[in-house]
């Protein structure tokens, strides 16, 4: 993944946009989703604060990257507001690098609920990115 030369703040989060190139290993098939993904460089009392303010709920990462669903298929979606599975596998692969991971280090924060905001994928003792849905306004989705 390539990530912008500045960081942006999202809802009092730094993050590093990634620039519209397809992570190592993928196929994005979605040109949205090029520009959605941000790498986290806030400090971790702010992603703390972040998931308590926004998070609604928590959602399981499958156990092995094979086992994502097909690529247009949400893993979150309330209304018109979705988190697509190729976006959330392209985080993964961010905070993990190729090969196997243990999903129990990896939680996927549900922040769409009520008031629709970028959901935040966080692996424990590692880092964090940040997920716009498509369907957010440029002014929430701040990617």
């Amino acid at each position: 993944m390539e990530w912008q030369d500045e960081t942006n703040t999202v809802i009092e989060l730094e993050i590093l946009p990634n620039r519209p190139v397809e992570p190592d290993g993928m196929r994005l098939t979605d040109e949205s989703a090029k520009g959605a993904i941000g790498l986290v460089v806030s400090p971790p009392t702010k992603v703390d604060e972040y998931v308590d303010v926004l998070a609604d709920d928590t959602v399981d990462i499958p156990e092995y990257y094979s086992r994502f669903p097909d690529n247009r298929e949400p893993m979150i979606q309330h209304g018109d507001d979705a988190l697509f599975s190729e976006w959330v596998e392209a985080a993964v692969r961010v905070l993990n690098g190729g090969g196997r991971y243990d999903e129990s280090e990896f939680t996927l924060y549900d922040c769409l609920v009520d008031d629709p905001q970028p959901c935040l994928l966080l692996r424990e003792r590692v880092g964090a990115v940040l997920l716009a849905p498509a369907d957010l306004s440029p002014e929430v989705k701040g990617l």
